[in-house]
C-alpha cells in the first residue's frame, strides 16, 4: 500500500516524460499510450477514456482516466484472469462501451486446466454523471465445470487534466492510502484548494479477498452457466466551489434519454453511399457525446480527452457547422456565451468589456488560479464568430425575439472588437497577450510557433491573422443585416461601410502578388508574414476575398505543397517551419478544410469542392468508425496506405463531427433565409460517388421541408416531397 502511494507520488515530480517549451508543458509523445486503441465516453462534465477492453491500465502512463469536472477521479482499474490479462474479441463504442473478451490458458505447473476460449466475458460501461458503472457477464463454454479466479486492481491519482497533459506543479495536495469500509472502496485526495476529493468503488457480489487496492473473486461455473459482477464508480467532491452548476435535477426531465430519441427530435438523414452514411451517422453520435447540458441550454464541448470544457471559438464554429439540422446547439451556444462575456479589465484572464470566453476550466489548478481559464479571453476569433452565429441564427430559424434579447450583449461585442480588439487603430482586430499564463498565440492555431515570417522567425504582438479580418468582414455585414431588421439605420450603414474598407484594406495589406495569394498575418511592425498557410482559405468563407482573384486563392491552395490528397495543410510544404508532424505547421485539420471547402462553394468552385469533399470523405474511412479527429498528419497521401494520424490528437472533436455536415451543406448549396419563409438550393452538385441525398424534417423558422437530391447525368436535381404551404423554396442553378 505505501509502496503504491509512493509510486504515486514520484508520477507528480518525475519530469522525465514531459518537456517544456516557453511557458508551456507538454507529455512526450514517447509518454502518451499512442499505440494503444481507445474507448470513450462522456455525459455533461464526467467522461471516460480507456483500452479497447475497457480497462485503465495503471501500468501505462498516459490520459486514460475517469474523470468528474476537470479531475481524474481514477487512472485504474485492470482486469486479469488468473492472473493474465483477457483476450480481446472485439469493443466498440455507442452510448454504452461494450467488449467480448476470452482467457488464455489457465494453467499450474505447466499443466493446462482450463483451456484458452473457453470462457466468455461480455462487458458493459457506461457513465453517467459523476458515476462510472462496469458490468461483467462469465460464461462457461467448456465440456466440464471450471473454477478460476478474477483480479481486480484500482488506482486514483486525482490528478488535474492539466496535469495529465503536462503542466508541472510546485506542490500538490495529499493522496491518502486506500480505505474499506463495509465492503466499499474509497480513494481520497485533499487538494490545496481544500476540496476533498473522493472516489468510492462498491463491488456486487462482493469479493471473496481484497488485499489493498486490488480484490479476488474465485469463480465457479458448470458448463454454459454464467456469472455477473457489477462494479459501481462514484466521483465526489465536497464544497466544490463551482463556477457554474452543469447539470440540476429538472434537467433530467427536459432532456432526451438515449441518441434514438434525439435523432428523432431533429432532421433525418440519409444517403445512396452507405460509407458517407456511416460517417454521418457516426459524427451524429459524437455530436451527441459531446453536447453538454447547461443552465443556458446544450453547448457542445470541444473534444476529449483534452478539452471537454466550454470553447468560444470550438462551439460556435460547431453550432455553425450543425445550424441547419441542429439549431438547438446554436441556442444554447449563444446562451452560454452571452452570460459570460467580458464584463470588466482583468489582465490575468485576458479579460475585457464585451468580449467573448475562450475557455472555461474547472478543477483544483482553476480553483487556484495555477491557470488562466476561470474563465479565460485570450481568443482573438471568438467575438467575430459569436456574432456570424448570432445572425446565422436568425437567418434559420427566424426568432427575432431570441434574437431582440441577445442583442444588446452583441452590440458590446461589436464595440470590443473597434475599442480594444483594434489594439493600435490600424482597422484589424489584432491579439496581443497580457496574462503572464496566458496564449501566446490568440487565433485557432494556437501553439506557439504557428505565426511565423518566411525566415522562420516568430512573429511579435501584436499580430493581425488573415482569417479573423474575414470573420470581422463577415460579423459586421451579419450585424449590419440585423441592425436594420431593428430599424436601427444609421448602425446598418456604418457597419456596411466599415466592412467596406476593411476588404479594401485587407487585399492591399496581405495580398502577395508573386503567389498570388494572402500572407497569414501581419506583426507589430506591420510586416507581412509572407507564409503560404491555410488560413486565408476562411477568408473565402467570409466572402472576404474578391471575386476576380477567388480563383487564384484556390488554385494555390490546391497546389501540391498546400493539397496533401488527403486535405489541405496548415502550411505549405517549401516554409521554413513545415514539418508535416507538427500540431499546426503542416498538419490537415478536418474542419479547417471545411471552412475552405464552404468558401470554396460561395465562389462557385464546383470542381474543387467535389476534390476536397471527396479527400475528406475518403479520410473518414481510414478512422475508426468513421470518426473523423481533430487533426492528422499531412504527409502526401500515397496508393499503399491512409492517412498518418497524429498520436495525440483529440477524436472525438467537436467542430471535426460537424464536418459531414458542412460537406452535405456544400453539396446541395444549402442557405435558409427564415424571415422570408424561404430556403434556397444555390447550384447544387453531387459527386460521382453520391446518386442522391434524403432528407426528412428540416425545419427553418418552425416549417419543415422534405426533399431529395438527385445526381443526373449532366446536373443535380432538387425533387421537393413535402413542405409547409408558406415556404418558398429557390432552386438557383
Amino acid at each position: 500500500m505505501e509502496q503504491h502511494l509512493e509510486d504515486l507520488q514520484e508520477r507528480f515530480v518525475k519530469t522525465a516524460n514531459k518537456i517544456q517549451i516557453g511557458n508551456e508543458y507538454y507529455i512526450r509523445a514517447s509518454a502518451v499510450a499512442v499505440n494503444l486503441e481507445k474507448l470513450v465516453l462522456k455525459k455533461n462534465e464526467t467522461f471516460l477514456v480507456c483500452d479497447n477492453r475497457t480497462d485503465l491500465p495503471g501500468r501505462v502512463s498516459g490520459e486514460m482516466g475517469f474523470y468528474f469536472e476537470g479531475t481524474r477521479f481514477l487512472n485504474e482499474l485492470d482486469v486479469r484472469i488468473a492472473g493474465e490479462y483477457p483476450i480481446l474479441l472485439k469493443s466498440f463504442a455507442n452510448e454504452d462501451l461494450m467488449a467480448d473478451l476470452t482467457n488464455s490458458d489457465i494453467c499450474q505447473d505447466g499443466v493446462v486446466l482450463i483451456p484458452r476460449d473457453s470462457i466468455i466475458i461480455n462487458r458493459k460501461v457506461s457513465v453517467e454523471n459523476a458515476l462510472l458503472v462496469s458490468e461483467f457477464t462469465l460464461k462457461n463454454f467448456h465440456i466440464a465445470p471450471i473454477r478460476f479466479s478474477i483480479e481486480v486492481s484500482f488506482g486514483g491519482d486525482f490528478m488535474d487534466i492539466f496535469e495529465v497533459r503536462g503542466a508541472m506543479r510546485p506542490s500538490r495536495g495529499k493522496l491518502f492510502p486506500p480505505e474499506w469500509q463495509d465492503g466499499e472502496l474509497f480513494l481520497s485526495y485533499q487538494g490545496l484548494d481544500n476540496i476533498d476529493r473522493t472516489t468510492s468503488i462498491t463491488l456486487d457480489p462482493k469479493p471473496d479477498e481484497i488485499e489493498g487496492r486490488e480484490v479476488r473473486y474465485w469463480i465457479e461455473l458448470n458448463p454454459r452457466e454464467e456469472k455477473k459482477i457489477r462494479l459501481t464508480v462514484k466521483a465526489k467532491a465536497e464544497e466544490e466551489k463551482k463556477s457554474f452548476v452543469l447539470l440540476m435535477p429538472s434537467f433530467k426531465n427536459t432532456t432526451h434519454n438515449n441518441f434514438d430519441q434525439w435523432v428523432q427530435s431533429g432532421c433525418s438523414i440519409t444517403s445512396s453511399n452507405e460509407l458517407f452514411n456511416k460517417w454521418i451517422n457516426r459524427s451524429l453520435r459524437d455530436i451527441y457525446i459531446l453536447n453538454t447540458h447547461t443552465p443556458w441550454g446544450l453547448m457542445p464541448y470541444a473534444g476529449i480527452p483534452w478539452y471537454v470544457a466550454p470553447f468560444g471559438r470550438d462551439s460556435c464554429i460547431t453550432a455553425l457547422e450543425l445550424l441547419p439540422f441542429r439549431p438547438e446547439l446554436a441556442e444554447g451556444t449563444l446562451n452560454f456565451l452571452a452570460h459570460y462575456q467580458g464584463k470588466t479589465f482583468n489582465t490575468f484572464k485576458d479579460e475585457q468589456p464585451g468580449k467573448i470566453l475562450h475557455e472555461l476550466r474547472r478543477g483544483e489548478m482553476a480553483n487556484l488560479q495555477e491557470i488562466p481559464f476561470v474563465p479565460y479571453y485570450g481568443t482573438i476569433d471568438a467575438s467575430p464568430l459569436f456574432l456570424i452565429l448570432l445572425y446565422q441564427y436568425a437567418t434559420w430559424s427566424g426568432n427575432l425575439s431570441k434574437v431582440k434579447k441577445w442583442w444588446p450583449k452583441a452590440l458590446k461585442t461589436l464595440d470590443w472588437i473597434d475599442q480594444y480588439g483594434d489594439i493600435d487603430g490600424d482597422g484589424y482586430l489584432e491579439y496581443y497577450k497580457e496574462s503572464p499564463k496566458g496564449l501566446i498565440n490568440q487565433g485557432w492555431k494556437d501553439s506557439w510557433d504557428s505565426v511565423f515570417h518566411k525566415n522562420g522567425g516568430l512573429a511579435q504582438a501584436p499580430i493581425a491573422l488573415a482569417e479573423v479580418q474575414g470573420y470581422t468582414y463577415m460579423a459586421k455585414l451579419g450585424m449590419s443585416s440585423l441592425a436594420e431588421l431593428f430599424s436601427d439605420f444609421d448602425l446598418a450603414k456604418r457597419l456596411q461601410n466599415e466592412a467596406k474598407k476593411l476588404k479594401e484594406k485587407f487585399h492591399n495589406d496581405f495580398w502577395m502578388e508573386e503567389e498570388k495569394f494572402f500572407g497569414i498575418a501581419t506583426d507589430k511592425k506591420k510586416e507581412l508574414c509572407r507564409i503560404i498557410s491555410s488560413n486565408p482559405g476562411h477568408c473565402l468563407w467570409a466572402g472576404l476575398i474578391d471575386s476576380k482573384i477567388a480563383e487564384q486563392v484556390a488554385q494555390r491552395l490546391f497546389r501540391d505543397d498546400m493539397f496533401s490528397g488527403w486535405g489541405i495543410r496548415t502550411v505549405a510544404e517549401k516554409e521554413a517551419r513545415f514539418n508535416p508532424m507538427s500540431y499546426h505547421n503542416g498538419s490537415v485539420w478536418p474542419h479547417d478544410n471545411a471552412l475552405i471547402l464552404s468558401g470554396l462553394k460561395k465562389y462557385g468552385l464546383n470542381s474543387y469542392v467535389d476534390k476536397l469533399a471527396t479527400a475528406l470523405s475518403d479520410v473518414s474511412t481510414f478512422f475508426s468508425d468513421c470518426r473523423l479527429p481533430e487533426l492528422f498528419c499531412g504527409f502526401r497521401r500515397t496508393s499503399t496506405h491512409g492517412p498518418t494520424p497524429y498520436p495525440t490528437s483529440c477524436s472525438p472533436q467537436a467542430w471535426s463531427t460537424g464536418v459531414v455536415f458542412e460537406v452535405l451543406k456544400a453539396f446541395i448549396g444549402l442557405e435558409g433565409d427564415a424571415i422570408n419563409n424561404r430556403v434556397y438550393f444555390i447550384r447544387p452538385q453531387l459527386p460521382e460517388w453520391l446518386n442522391w441525398i434524403e432528407i426528412t424534417n428540416l425545419k427553418i423558422s418552425g416549417k419543415y421541408l422534405d426533399f431529395y437530391v438527385i445526381r443526373g447525368p449532366y446536373t443535380t436535381t432538387i425533387e421537393i416531397q413535402r413542405k409547409s404551404e408558406d415556404l418558398e423554396v429557390v432552386i438557383k442553378g
